[in-house]
């Protein structure tokens, strides 16, 4: 039976990824997930378990990430917490500084921060090595590649509709159909930023597309050889996984 005075909350929040074996939960290995949940139950004084928008690999960063969760008022101790700002507050204070809560808020208690996601972006940082500000926040290349032949081949992607060839061996997706609606590299000072939004991603999809993109921007493979690559639905067939500390989950939407 459930219990009426539970109520459900939602927390923005992003987070560093380097000190954090990936988003979620496991049992013996520091996360995220794991380190909120640990800060909630002790401030609430009740077990709490978390729900995110989605899951980041180990090193990954979000920039954006939604999570909610639900708590019995009747159990807390300090009837503060019951205050959406005092929560926030104290939160970060009993946080690593790598864990940051941007805002909490009550929702109705159907709303769910995974399902009820409607797309997700996110961003990859590439940066040629001599740049020393950068070496822990983007993929540090020999060279730049070229741009403008990665973004002929990204704009592939917003055609394609199966995304199997760069799907982790071994994951359980039930289907490896994503609608990518954004696709794209930014050419910034000294550095490159992709941009990709979809309405699902699979596991480890954004890494090997950027590690694939960089075999065309090198000049490996010509942007009619990475279609074809896709079209072979083949893992083995694309490039390799882009290092993770380069990848920022930069936005939810709902």
């Amino acid at each position: 039976m459930e219990n009426p005075k539970v109520q459900r909350t939602r927390l923005r929040l992003a987070y560093n990824g380097g000190p954090f074996c990936g988003w979620q939960v496991q049992p013996s290995d520091r996360t995220v997930q794991g380190d909120l949940e640990n800060a909630l139950t002790k401030l609430m004084h009740q077990p709490i378990a978390t729900m995110g928008a989605g899951r980041t690999d180990t090193g990954v960063h979000a920039k954006e990430m939604y999570v909610h969760f639900d708590w019995d008022p009747t159990l807390i101790r300090d009837s503060r917490l019951a205050d959406m700002d005092q929560l926030v507050h104290r939160l970060n204070r009993f946080l690593d500084p790598a864990i940051h809560i941007y805002e909490a808020e009550l929702v109705h208690a159907d709303w769910h921060a995974r399902f009820d996601a409607t797309s997700r972006s996110y961003e990859y940082l590439m940066c040629a090595t001599g740049s020393p500000f950068m070496v822990d926040r983007a993929w540090m290349v020999s060279e730049m590649p070229d741009v403008q032949a990665m973004n002929r081949a990204a704009s592939i992607l917003l055609k394609e509709t199966d995304f199997a060839s760069f799907c982790k061996a071994g994951s359980d997706n039930k289907t490896t159909l994503c609608d990518v609606r954004v696709a794209h590299w930014e050419p910034r000072e000294d550095y490159y930023v992709f941009h990709i939004t979809a309405d699902r991603f699979l596991r480890n999809m954004v890494r090997a597309v950027v590690g694939s993109l960089y075999e065309v921007g090198r000049g490996r493979w010509s942007v009619e050889e990475f279609a074809q690559r896709i079209d072979q639905k083949n893992r083995g067939a694309m490039g390799t996984s882009a290092p993770a500390h380069g990848l920022y989950l930069s936005k939810v939407t709902y």
